[in-house]
């Protein structure tokens, strides 16, 4: 986009449509708690812009933001309407149910999921979450059983992120139950099988710490872990490990891949490997909104390799996002979904201009032994963690610098380009080392600028000492998961269950780790923030990032204007 001559951003289509998506979800969500009848101004209001837009030549080429508010609000309104007519009164009975999910059993008290829960000989679509007083049930998963109790619906409220973690589960009802009794067995479906089979695997193999942890790396289930052990695990900023997202994602396509180029097997058949490998484990775990958001932009930024095409981060980031948001609205409430995004987001946006910052001090204390050829692409885990699986187009521009400098004399007399064999000397351990905290520190700033105001927004806490956590424990923690993905499918095929134990002794460091950086008293600080406050600190990010063309005195003025909102708003808050 131009203005006066002047380009202010690039063109991206895509960023703007998930945009307007996502207000268009807004939208319907604030008008959700008003009658039905209500709903009829933002839609016309939009067909009028949209008739506006068509019949108007220069206007035309925004006819797609008002297309995608429309889908927006039309989706959540719809889906809104959809989980209200699942739901039920609140009950008290004797109810029959299939038991949908591994039981875990803690203090006395059983916490699972059921499907096709009946109540008044009525079955009931969706899954209930169920905790009973029994200590040693007699059922498993796929079983029926008779449950009596009292059964509550999970009712809808406007910009809940509780009500969003329920709804994209499927999980319309909990049910307390005073007792259970097996009526039937069952057979679980193949998903759940492997996912038992594999939690059984961890516990039978593990101590109990290592082994939830390690059920929670390889498909992101977190029930089990000792409440103090996750509260040190959030206090080190390495909870997102422990959720399967990008990360993970990412790590399993790019080994893949490395396998694939090693075979040399054709880049069009390893994309089609890798999306049905990472679609299988996504369902393996439960398809939460940040994995698929990672499966997607690893099937879009591997296409447009794979058959030669420009790739584009931040765009697809915006197709993952509003893909997600088209078929599943409610993700946008949910906190997993958003930490993903702006996480991602503040990497592509900070990380790259903080690293390059951070490097002219590494230049001064370990100067470079070859500065010909200057490659800034993010690698190794850093790689990994801003979701880019490691290409070749650094080493090809490199090789292409080489081969024009030593053609250059031979084209001049005629002759055909000398090839010579370019040698790259290597750096000092002490540049490579401070090379790698630098590139480290930088995503890891990068991601928590704009992942921060969220986490105290929904949790109340931020943490100060995620640079020392991704720095020394990241990598490690993505190794234990790797090792993890080969043992495991490779322990159950053979029926060398023991193979995993050897996890014991990878994830006790890890444990060792988060268990000091959590006793850090200020490791972890209450921070309370508002909707504003979030609204205010994510646009001012915006106008500072690489994305905007702005002088530094528009910048400034910018966020200038950004803090007096927030100002204005806070003021009128405590005055009320």
């Amino acid at each position: 986009m131009t203005v006066r001559g002047r380009r202010i951003f690039n063109r991206r289509p895509v960023c703007f449509f998930a945009l307007f998506l996502a207000a268009g979800i807004l939208a319907a969500e604030a008008f959700y708690p008003l009658p039905h009848l209500y709903r009829l101004v933002p839609l016309l209001v939009t067909a009028a812009v949209c008739v506006f837009f068509a019949c108007f030549g220069r206007w035309r080429g925004f006819l797609y933001l008002a297309v995608a508010f429309l889908v927006g609000f039309l989706a959540c309104s719809g889906a809104a309407d959809v989980y209200d007519s699942r739901l039920t009164e609140d009950v008290s009975g004797t109810f029959t149910a299939k038991v949908s999910s591994e039981i875990i059993v803690e203090d006395g008290m059983a916490e699972f999921y059921v499907e096709d829960l009946a109540a008044d000989g009525k079955v009931l679509k969706g899954e209930c979450r169920v905790y009973a007083d029994i200590t040693a049930p007699d059922f498993g998963a796929g079983d029926v059983i008779a449950l009596t109790g009292r059964l509550t619906a999970e009712r809808h409220e406007a910009f809940d992120g509780y009500f969003a973690s329920n709804a994209l589960n499927g999980t319309y009802f909990t049910l307390r139950a005073d007792g259970a009794e097996l009526l039937a067995d069952g057979e679980p479906d193949f998903i759940l099988s492997v996912q038992l089979a594999v939690s059984r695997l961890f516990y039978e193999h593990m101590d109990k710490d290592a082994s939830v942890i390690a059920r929670a790396l390889v498909i992101g289930d977190q029930r089990g872990i000792d409440d103090l052990l996750y509260g040190d695990i959030q206090a080190s900023g390495l909870a997102h490990v422990l959720s399967v997202s990008g990360l993970h994602i990412t790590a399993l396509a790019s080994a893949v891949y490395w396998l694939f180029r090693k075979l040399g097997v054709n880049p069009k058949i390893a994309l089609v490997v890798v999306l049905g490998l990472g679609l299988f484990y996504v369902a393996l775990c439960g398809f939460v909104p940040p994995a698929v958001r990672a499966l997607v932009m690893t099937g879009v930024f591997n296409f447009g390799s794979a058959f030669g095409l420009k790739r584009d981060g931040l765009s697809a980031l915006a197709f993952a996002a509003a893909a997600i948001m088209t078929f599943s609205p409610f993700s946008l409430m949910h906190v997993g979904f958003l930490l993903s995004v702006f996480s991602l987001f503040g990497i592509m946006a900070f990380a790259d201009p903080i690293k390059k910052f951070l490097m002219k001090g590494v230049d001064k204390v370990a100067p470079p032994r070859l500065a010909a050829v200057s490659v800034n692409a993010l690698h190794g885990t850093a790689a990994i963690q801003s979701g880019e699986i490691p290409g070749e187009e650094a080493l090809a521009a490199l090789a292409a610098a080489a081969d024009e400098g030593d053609g250059s004399d031979g084209a001049r007399r005629g002759a055909a380009p000398r090839k010579k064999k370019v040698r790259k000397a290597r750096e000092s351990v002490l540049r490579r080392a401070l090379g790698y905290a630098a590139e480290s520190s930088a995503v890891a700033v990068a991601a928590n600028l704009t992942s921060m105001p969220i986490a105290a927004y929904f949790f109340g806490r931020i943490q100060t000492l995620f640079v020392i956590s991704n720095i020394v424990i990241l990598p490690y923690a993505v190794f234990i998961y790797l090792f993890l993905i080969v043992i495991t499918p490779f322990a159950l095929i053979t029926g060398l269950h023991g193979l995993v134990g050897a996890a014991d002794w990878l994830i006790m460091p890890f444990t060792a780790f988060v268990r000091a950086i959590g006793g850090i008293s200020f490791a972890s600080v209450p921070v309370s923030v508002s909707v504003t406050g979030v609204v205010c600190v994510l646009f001012a990010e915006i106008l500072l990032s690489r994305f905007l063309f702005l002088r530094r005195m528009e910048r400034a003025v910018g966020v200038m204007m950004s803090a007096a909102v927030f100002l204005a708003v806070a003021s009128a808050a405590l005055l009320a």
